[in-house]
């Protein structure tokens, strides 16, 4: 959502003195979150509410809108929230979201989003999740006799409830005269676009300490600070053809103790630019990866100068639900982050090794080899006939 900085700043100095001379705190709160709330999603506040109009006087356009027929619990939430924000903020009526909006904006999510959709996601009222790694062997015997081998799995639970993930939620006076339906579609419009950067973050890069464990990050070793040890970033891999991606593919198949079918290699937007696109594609734009399942996805959340080759749903998060509290300190407006939700949330690989993790900046640029065969014909009178083809690899 693209916001106008002149009308954000201004935004920014009316709320902060709204915050700095009212005395009724959660007021203050509200009012302070609607001046930015405006600025920062104007246009999807006018796009809503002119849906909303014509969708009055045409019933075939409101169809089209795939508007949500809400349940009784969303439609509770959504009228104490709208009737009165101050309750989204002192909790005396409404504190948690319901779970089903959290779900269907995860949906929302995975389907538009690079890399989410390449994670499994537990459903958002579960509170511990089990993820597990294949290891062991098997064996062939008789049916009376002893089992002789054994497929063991490194269990790990997943508390859900550990990390924090917040976001805001206030809707504005221009939505909140809408029909519920319209209330819904803008809060899970700004939640997603909340929790996408959340998620993705914590997906990648989260330390671990109170955060998700990321891909970029060691499962098991931690730091002094309780965060968790960054992986070794390998510099040897220069292209994508078959020997330079050996070492690579048997780290993920944990040197052939699994299989992969499928490969997401994720990386800065700049980064693609400048390094992964010349190394992976040719002048025509056609992949030249020896491994051709392999998608390139592009995050502003992932690092400059890394990126990761990772196996799709080997990493697990979850998000609990979200609560709305009354804050307990003064609050300043310098970056518009005035945050009242909550969520609960966790992350973590199945293992190290669903991950690999390389120097984008040590790529060379795809040049396509030519072969040139020579011959020379025998001298006839005087004359050298010289023979030259030239194949394309």
């Amino acid at each position: 959502m693209k916001i106008n900085e002149t009308k954000m700043k201004q935004a920014q100095e009316e709320a902060l003195k709204i915050l700095q001379e009212s005395e009724d705190k959660s007021q203050a709160i509200v009012e302070a979150m609607e001046k930015i709330n405006e600025v920062q999603y104007e246009e999807l506040i006018s796009e809503i509410v002119e849906q909303s109009n014509k969708a009055e006087s045409d019933t075939a356009y409101a169809k089209s809108l795939g508007l949500r027929t809400l349940s009784k619990e969303e439609k509770t939430f959504y009228e104490a929230l709208k009737n009165d924000p101050k309750q989204a903020i002192t909790g005396n009526q409404i504190d948690i979201m319901p779970t089903s909006i959290i779900d269907v904006t995860l949906e929302d999510i995975k389907k538009e989003s690079g890399i989410l959709s390449y994670i499994n996601f537990a459903p958002a009222n579960v509170k511990k999740w089990i993820v597990a790694s294949k290891t062991g062997a098997f064996s062939w015997t008789e049916l009376t006799d002893k089992i002789k081998g054994e497929i063991k799995a490194s269990f790990a639970v997943l508390n859900m409830e550990v990390s924090k993930l917040t976001v805001y939620m206030i809707i504005p006076k221009a939505i909140r005269d809408l029909a519920l339906p319209f209330v819904d579609k803008y809060c899970r419009a700004v939640l997603k676009e909340q929790l996408n950067d959340g998620l993705e973050y914590g997906a990648l890069q989260g330390t671990g300490l109170n955060e998700p464990v990321g891909m970029y990050k060691q499962i098991a070793k931690t730091n002094e600070d309780g965060t968790h040890q960054d992986k070794t970033v390998d510099t040897s891999l220069t292209s994508f053809k078959p020997k330079a991606l050996a070492e690579m593919k048997k780290y993920l198949t944990k040197n052939g103790m699994r299989t992969i079918d499928k490969l997401i290699l994720v990386c800065h937007p700049n980064d693609e630019a400048d390094y992964i696109a010349p190394a992976i594609y040719d002048d025509e734009g056609k992949l030249v990866a020896s491994y051709k399942n392999l998608e390139v996805k592009t995050c502003s959340n992932n690092p400059q100068g890394k990126a990761l080759i990772f196996i799709p749903k080997k990493y697990t998060m979850g998000l609990t639900g979200l609560d709305f509290k009354e804050y307990d300190q003064t609050l300043a407006l310098d970056d518009a982050d005035v945050i009242i939700g909550r969520g609960y949330a966790n992350g973590r690989a199945s293992d190290d090794n669903i991950a690999y993790v390389f120097d984008v900046t040590k790529l060379e640029e795809y040049v396509p080899s030519v072969k040139i065969i020579g011959s020379i014909a025998t001298t006839v009178d005087g004359e050298v006939i010289t023979k030259n083809e030239v194949q394309g690899a």
